[in-house]
C-alpha cells in the first residue's frame, strides 16, 4: 500500500531528473554553438536552459525535502518548500532576463556576423530537448506549482528555440543578421512573462493570500446554506502548498444548540467544503447565538 501511495511522487522525481540531465546537456551545446556561429539569440537560449536546469534541480530538491514527515515544530512538515522554490526559480529568470538584456543592447551597438547553418543546427537539436523536457513536465504542472515553475521555464525556452530555427533559416537566406538581435529580444520578453507570472502566484500562496480560483463570499454562501448555520465570520482560506487549501472560521449556530447538534453542523460544513471546493482541512468554532434570550419587549423597555 505504501508503494501505491508513493508511486506518483516517485515517478514525478523521475521525470524531473530526467528533464535536469536533458536541460543541463542543452545548455552544454547551445553554449557552444552560440561561440561557434555568434549568434547571440542561441547564447540567449542557452542562458534559459541553464536556468531550466537551476529550476529542474531546486524543483527535485523541493519535492524530496517535502517528504519530510511532520515535526510538532513543523505541524505543516516541509510542503512550503516547493513554493520556496518556485519563488527562488522566479527570481533566478529575472536576473537571467535582466543579463540577456544588457547583451542584446551591446549587440544592437555592435552587430557580429552570424552563421545561420550552424545556428540552425544547434537550434533544431535545443528545439527537440526542450520538447522532451515539455512533455515530461505538462502532466504535473497544472498540480504543482513547484514543477509548474520548472515547466514555465522550458515552455518558454520551447518557443525561444523555435525562434532560434526560424531566425537561422532567415539568416542563411537572406543574411539578414540583425534578425538574431531581434530573436533575442523575442527571448527575453518571454523570460519576463514567465518571471512575472511565476512571481505572482508564488507570492500570493507565500503571503497567504486566498486560492485564485476560490471566492471568499462564494464560500462563505455555501457554508451559510448548511442547514443549522445563522453566519459565518473570521473567514480566512489560504494554501500552504499545491493541493493543499486550508480553511479557518467561526460559525453562529442559535443558542439552543446541543454540543452533538453543533458538532453535526461542523461535520455537514467540513463535507460541503471537501466535495465543493477540495478543501481537506478546515479548522471551525462554533459560535452560540443568543438572540432569543431577550424578548423583543424586554428590549423596548430598556431602549425608552
Amino acid at each position: 500500500m505504501a508503494t501505491d501511495v508513493h508511486s506518483p511522487r516517485l515517478k514525478l522525481e523521475r521525470r524531473l531528473a530526467a528533464a535536469l540531465g536533458i536541460a543541463i546537456g542543452a545548455a552544454f551545446v547551445e553554449t557552444l554553438g552560440s561561440w561557434w556561429s555568434g549568434s547571440l539569440a542561441l547564447l540567449s537560449d542557452a542562458g534559459h536552459v541553464g536556468t531550466d536546469a537551476v529550476a529542474l534541480g531546486l524543483s527535485l530538491a523541493a519535492l524530496r525535502i517535502a517528504e519530510r514527515p511532520h515535526t510538532p515544530q513543523m505541524s505543516f512538515g516541509y510542503h512550503r518548500i516547493e513554493v520556496l522554490a518556485a519563488f527562488v526559480n522566479a527570481v533566478l529568470l529575472a536576473a537571467i532576463a535582466s543579463s540577456l538584456a544588457l547583451a542584446v543592447y551591446g549587440r544592437i551597438a555592435q552587430p557580429l556576423p552570424v552563421q545561420g547553418e550552424t545556428m540552425f543546427a544547434i537550434g533544431l537539436a535545443g528545439l527537440a530537448a526542450n520538447l522532451v523536457i515539455v512533455s515530461l513536465l505538462s502532466g504535473s504542472a497544472q498540480k504543482n506549482i513547484n514543477v509548474r515553475g520548472a515547466f514555465l521555464h522550458a515552455y518558454g525556452d520551447t518557443l525561444g528555440s523555435i525562434g532560434v530555427v526560424a531566425g537561422a533559416v532567415i539568416i542563411a537566406v537572406t543574411h539578414f543578421v540583425l534578425v538574431d538581435t531581434l530573436i533575442a529580444i523575442f527571448i527575453v520578453a518571454l523570460i519576463g512573462a514567465s518571471t512575472a507570472r511565476l512571481l505572482r502566484d508564488s507570492a500570493r500562496i507565500i503571503l497567504e493570500g486566498t486560492p485564485v480560483d476560490l471566492r471568499p463570499d462564494e464560500v462563505a454562501g455555501v457554508i451559510r446554506s448548511i442547514p443549522g448555520v445563522r453566519g459565518v465570520h473570521d473567514l480566512h482560506v489560504w494554501t500552504v502548498t499545491s493541493g493543499l487549501v486550508v480553511l479557518t472560521g467561526h460559525l453562529t449556530v442559535a443558542g439552543n444548540e446541543t454540543v452533538q447538534e453543533a458538532a453535526r453542523i461542523v461535520d455537514a460544513v467540513q463535507q460541503r467544503l471537501r466535495e465543493r471546493f477540495q478543501i481537506t482541512h478546515s479548522t471551525l468554532q462554533v459560535d452560540s447565538l443568543q438572540d432569543e434570550i431577550i424578548a423583543p419587549a424586554d428590549v423596548a423597555r430598556m431602549n425608552p
